[in-house]
C-alpha cells in the first residue's frame, strides 16, 4: 500500500519523468559557470540544484491541482494520479506544502537580492497554470518563469543585481521555453482546442513551424552575440554549432506535427542546454 502511493506521488511531482529538471536546471548554470566558473563546484551550485528539483515538482502538483478537469479530456494526461483520482486533494495540499517548505528552507543559504528574485519566482510558478485559461501565449509567462532563475543565479554568486549579460541570458532562457514549450504543445494542440486551453501552438496557427524556427534563432544568436562581446574562441562556439545541429533535428522532426516526435524534440532541449554549458565551462575552464 505504501509502495503504491510513493509512486503514485513520484508521479504527481513528475519525479518518473526528470526530463523537465534538466531542462530548468541549465540556465542558472550557465550563470553561475559564467559569473564564477572556478567555484561552479560550491554550495551555491547544489542550492540551485535542489531549488530546481523542488520548483519543478512544485509546479506539477500546483499544475495538475489547478487541471484536473482538464487532465481527464487530454489523452496524454488523462491517467495523471490526481486527474484519475487515485490520489486525493487533501494529498495533493499536504505535498505541496511539504515541497514549499524544503523549497523555502533553501532561502537561508542565499543573499536578500536572490531571495527577493526567488519570491517572485515563486508568484510566478503559482500563478502559471492559470494563464492557459485567458492568456494567449502561457509559453511566453512560462518563459519568463524559468528566465528568473538566470538572475537569481548572477546575485546569489556575485550579491550584486544583474548586469547587462545577465539580460542576455534572461532573455535567451525566455526565448528558449517559449519555443520548447510551444513543440510541446503541438503534441496537445488538438485535444487543448476542443477543450479550450490556449497555448503559443494555437495561436500561431498554420505558421507555428516557422516561428518556432525563428525562436530558434534567436536563441541561438542571443548566444552568438555572448561569445562575440565576450570575445570567446572556438571552443565555445563548436558547442553552439552542435547545439544547432540538434535545434534544425528537432525542426524535422516537428515537420509533420506526430504527437511523439513532437515530445521528442521538446525532450531534446536538454541536449541542447547541457552543450551550452560545457561551452560556457571550457572556455573559461581552458
Amino acid at each position: 500500500m505504501l509502495k503504491n502511493k510513493l509512486c503514485l506521488y513520484s508521479k504527481l511531482m513528475r519525479l518518473d519523468k526528470p526530463v523537465g529538471i534538466l531542462l530548468l536546471i541549465w540556465p542558472p548554470f550557465w550563470v553561475i559557470t559564467f559569473s564564477n566558473y572556478e567555484n561552479f563546484y560550491s554550495s551555491i551550485s547544489l542550492v540551485f540544484l535542489f531549488g530546481v528539483i523542488f520548483s519543478r515538482t512544485i509546479g506539477c502538483v500546483v499544475n495538475d491541482f489547478f487541471d484536473k478537469d482538464f487532465d481527464i479530456k487530454v489523452s496524454r494526461t488523462k491517467d495523471r494520479p490526481y486527474a484519475a483520482e487515485l490520489v486525493s486533494k487533501r494529498e495533493v495540499v499536504s505535498i505541496f506544502l511539504i515541497l514549499s517548505i524544503l523549497n523555502l528552507s533553501l532561502l537561508f543559504f542565499l543573499n536578500q537580492k536572490t531571495i527577493f528574485f526567488a519570491l517572485l519566482g515563486a508568484i510566478f510558478i503559482l500563478v502559471y497554470p492559470l494563464m492557459k485559461r485567458f492568456f494567449f501565449a502561457p509559453q511566453l509567462f512560462l518563459g519568463c518563469t524559468f528566465a528568473i532563475s538566470t538572475l537569481m543565479a548572477h546575485t546569489a554568486v556575485t550579491n550584486t543585481f544583474p548586469i547587462d549579460t545577465t539580460w542576455i541570458f534572461f532573455f535567451a532562457t525566455l526565448i528558449w521555453v517559449t519555443m520548447f514549450d510551444t513543440i510541446y504543445a503541438l503534441a496537445d494542440k488538438k485535444d487543448d482546442l476542443n477543450i479550450g486551453i490556449k497555448s503559443t501552438a494555437i495561436f500561431f496557427g498554420k505558421q507555428d513551424k516557422f516561428i518556432i524556427g525563428i525562436l530558434q534563432g534567436v536563441f541561438f544568436s542571443s548566444f552568438i552575440y555572448l561569445g562575440f562581446i565576450e570575445s570567446y574562441s572556438y571552443i565555445f562556439y563548436i558547442f553552439i554549432i552542435t547545439a544547432f545541429v540538434i535545434g534544425v533535428y528537432n525542426q524535422i522532426l516537428i515537420g509533420e506535427r506526430e504527437p511523439i516526435k513532437c515530445i521528442l524534440a521538446f525532450k531534446n532541449n536538454q541536449y541542447i542546454g547541457f552543450l551550452i554549458f560545457l561551452g560556457i565551462y571550457l572556455e573559461h575552464l581552458l
